[in-house]
């Protein structure tokens, strides 16, 4: 019997031993959740929620979705170099951007499908809801592994005018103002605006620059209209814009081969990987020491050996410029006894993306991306009034959706000069570096053809339509008992352009250019080809889902369901590909007399290869859960056993020279979820919540091979693939757990408060060939805070990470370097200050 399992008659035991306890504690205050599209108490809804008001996430200082997601079991999210990393019970969707997200976010009730969009930061929240495992039915598209339900803050016609602001400053020279005001204009007509300012110069210390890294600059507001005319008919309008910008990135290098390490593991490394680690061993041999440092990176930027030379490679510096815009309208109007629902969403964002993805003290290799999305949606929903035999929600949905981003990836064969230098230095008699071959690909080529830098340029255009139909209704058989079921139909259509072409100096990085070298060595090294692709697909599903829920008595409440989900298939946004009829890095083409190249004449250019397009993912999922409040309301104890099954797991995966798509046979999921909340006395409340989970492939023979294997057959992918049934899922920690508290004293005519948590996570494994380098250890995030407040001031001292943790989010090869590996740094410790006044 599984250890989740033998779990749960523990669980049992203790909710009545503590059912029967009714000593004075003090009673919680009733939160409230719309996880089932109606307001209803966080203790009568049948699913694992786990809900962090506002309140909460501004007292913590919780910037973004990223930082909440160390409050919340089983529920990983992080920032990465080029991508948004969400997962949820061991579930996600990778960072192809052909792929939506598994773990959908919805805000103010309107679908956030793009990891792109979880990077904004929390603006006036009024409540997060984290809904675990699928919500295919209410919430619908691609929720197989669950749902993120934002509500922010909303202006009131009739209300009185408040407002409030907060200064903030913290380590790393951070500044960050926010407040609002709104209240009633008249009234039937209501207004609120929000805004907040944040600032900080990065807590990373490049020493090859000289510089901090990760600096961010971010400037969001919202402005919320409320119009009441009647009191059966509630409008609400809100328009949000969030300017976020990073300078920089906290990605270094944390294993770098030796010489006699590379020659052991990868002594098949290609000419470019031979190049650089030789480069590395001459100009700094002292890195791989750099690489131990914490809180340190030893990187260019892009920047090359001067940054007084401005950009020596690609388009932008390592850094990232984001512009996101929501709108949503949502009408609630009461006919009778039923509520009638509108939603209409528009969301888009923009970003400019430069990646310095060698992440070494090179001018070598560098990605922009310049990636725009539009998406307009409408949601139309009824619902019976409650508290009748049979309760029920139906309703219409409809989205569209236009994404389309440039990428160019870049290399410098001769290393901002340090080629010719380095041949120089190797080179018996030391001839001066001007009189030698000033790139690589001039010495691969034996003179025949000299260009210093060489790109691949990709276009990518995808149109998406959903519609969707659903209904959910639930049987009260008696007071006490009650069956829920529901149903989703869905059609999804998709058409994608994906393009590519190749350049060098001599047509010019933004143009094409027709050499023979040019398209053979892109081929050869880096699997990179020109082509032309030109696709759709049209997708269908039906999704049902039963909840058998059981009151056990006025405070206790067991359930059981069992749902399916599914996440459309689609279309792989990776630029690294082989046309169909070519093999891979294979190029079968014959050079012009002047050494130029007709494609057209050689390969298919519009013919794709098998990994271009990626199936449709499916889940089953069952789970067992209890909501307990204890103590005469003074505690709730809720938990929840899971079992999942996914098939056809979208996955994609770096293979050392870039990502691939594939759809695994599979994955079982198990696991136990429980969250505990006590209000111990009028002055201290605790929490605490805690997450078991066994996530694994099923059946998974054929999956990516790593770094070293590829080097010892580089068609092992192909081939034979590197067997991961039975290894762990991505981002899937075995344990997870937070506690916190929080305390409140009168202090004369003030009030002395503090509050702190900890927050642990297991390892886990971030790297999609299961490369045991690439497990991110075990760590522990303790914050703390205390503060004075006084009618309408508040002062606080806080601290995040206070014990100064290094972690790390991401680990990976190092693109080319076979054998390295780069990771993703999280927040060092901050310290820091805030005043608050309310009005």
């Amino acid at each position: 019997m599984s250890a989740t399992f033998r779990t749960l008659p523990l669980i049992a035991a203790v909710s009545l031993a503590t059912q029967s306890l009714t000593v004075g504690a003090q009673q919680l205050e009733e939160v409230i959740v719309t996880a089932q599209k109606r307001a209803e108490s966080l203790q009568d809804v049948p699913i694992s929620v786990s809900a962090v008001q506002g309140e909460k996430i501004q007292d913590a200082g919780i910037p973004n979705m990223a930082a909440l997601a160390d409050y919340v079991p089983n529920l990983h999210i992080a920032d990465a170099p080029v991508n948004t990393n969400i997962y949820m019970r061991g579930v996600g969707s990778g960072n192809n951007q052909g792929f939506e997200q598994s773990v959908g976010m919805y805000i103010d009730g309107v679908y956030m499908g793009r990891g792109r969009q979880y990077r904004a930061g929390f603006l006036d929240v009024e409540r997060v809801e984290v809904l675990r495992g699928p919500q295919g039915t209410l919430f619908g598209r691609n929720t197989v592994a669950g749902a993120i339900n934002i509500t922010t803050a909303s202006a009131r016609a009739g209300d009185e005018f408040e407002g409030q602001i907060m200064a903030s400053a913290e380590s790393f020279d951070g500044r960050i103002v926010e407040g609002f005001v709104g209240g009633g204009l008249t009234d039937t007509l209501g207004a609120r605006l929000a805004v907040k300012y944040r600032e900080t110069d990065g807590f990373a210390d490049n020493t090859f620059l000289g510089t901090p890294e990760g600096g961010v600059e971010e400037l969001s507001y919202r402005l919320s209209l409320n119009w009441q005319p009647t009191d059966n008919l509630n409008v609400n309008f809100k328009y949000t814009q969030s300017d976020y910008e990073r300078t920089g990135s906290t990605t270094t290098g944390k294993v770098f081969l030796t010489r006699d390490e590379r020659n052991e593991f990868v002594p098949n490394r290609s000419a470019f990987a031979d190049t650089a680690y030789s480069i590395m061993d001459v100009f700094y041999p002292g890195y791989k020491e750099q690489t131990g440092r914490e809180f340190e990176v030893f990187k260019d930027n892009g920047f090359g050996r001067s940054q007084e030379d401005g950009i020596g490679i690609g388009i932008n510096p390592d850094s990232s410029d984001n512009d996101l815009t929501n709108m949503v309208l949502n009408v609630d109007w009461q006919v009778g006894e039923l509520t009638l629902t509108s939603v209409t969403g528009w969301s888009e964002y923009q970003y400019i993306d430069g990646a310095d993805v060698d992440w070494l003290p090179l001018q070598f290799i560098s990605r922009d991306d310049d990636q725009s999305f539009e998406q307009v949606s409408q949601e139309f929903r009824i619902a019976s009034p409650g508290g009748e035999f049979f309760d029920y929600v139906a309703g219409f949905y409809y989205d569209q959706s236009d994404l389309e981003f440039d990428r160019q990836v870049a290399i410098d064969t001769n290393f901002d000069g340090l080629f010719p230098e380095f041949l120089s230095i190797v080179t018996p008699g030391n001839p001066p570096p001007e009189v030698l071959p000033q790139n690589l690909l001039f010495a691969l080529t034996q003179g025949a053809y000299d260009m210093n830098q060489v790109a691949r340029n990709h276009n990518y255009q995808l149109d998406s339509d959903s519609l969707a139909v659903f209904a959910q209704g639930t049987f009260n058989f008696t007071d006490t008992l009650r069956l829920t079921v529901g149903v989703r139909y869905t059609e999804e259509n998709k058409d994608v352009i994906s393009t590519q072409f190749l350049s060098d100096q001599n047509s010019g990085l933004l143009n094409p250019g027709d050499s023979y070298f040019l398209h053979l060595i892109q081929a050869n090294s880096f699997n990179a080809y020109a082509y032309d692709f030109r696709e759709e697909r049209s997708t269908d599903a039906l999704t049902p889902s039963f909840n058998l829920q059981w009151d056990v008595g006025d405070d206790s409440m067991l359930y059981a369901s069992f749902s399916q989900g599914f996440k459309s298939g689609g279309f792989t946004a990776a630029d690294d590909q082989n046309p169909g009829d070519l093999a891979p890095t294979a190029f079968p083409c014959a050079p012009n007399p002047d050494f130029t190249v007709d494609l057209d004449a050689c390969y298919d250019l519009s013919n794709p290869n098998g990994d271009f397009e990626f199936g449709d993912e499916e889940v089953d999922a069952f789970e067992l859960g209890g909501k307990h409040t204890l103590l005469d309301g003074g505690m709730t104890l809720n938990w929840a056993l899971f079992y999942t099954e996914y098939t056809d797991l979208q996955t994609a995966i770096f293979e050392g020279l870039g990502f691939v798509v594939k759809n695994a046979a599979g994955s079982e999921i198990y696991g136990l979820e429980v969250d505990a909340l006590w209000q111990a006395t009028d002055n201290l409340r605790l929490g605490a919540n805690f997450a078991y989970l066994d996530a694994s492939y099923s059946d998974f023979d054929d999956g990516p091979c790593t770094a070293i294997q590829l080097d010892a057959n580089p068609n092992c992918s192909i081939e034979q693939g590197n067997p991961l049934s039975g290894e762990p899922t991505l981002y899937a920690s075995d344990y997870s757990a937070s506690f916190f508290f929080d305390y409140i004293r009168p202090v004369g005519q003030m009030e002395f408060f503090a509050g702190g948590e900890v927050n642990y996570r297991d390892s886990f494994q971030s790297a999609g060939d299961n490369d045991p380098i690439d497990q991110i250890d075990a760590f522990t995030k303790t914050n703390l805070r205390l503060g004075l407040r006084s009618g309408d001031w508040e002062i606080m001292a806080y601290g995040r990470n206070i014990f100064d943790e290094e972690v790390f989010m991401q680990s990976y090869d190092t693109p080319v370097l076979a054998g390295s590996h780069s990771r993703y740094m999280d927040e060092s410790a901050v310290f820091g200050a805030r005043l608050k006044y309310t009005f």
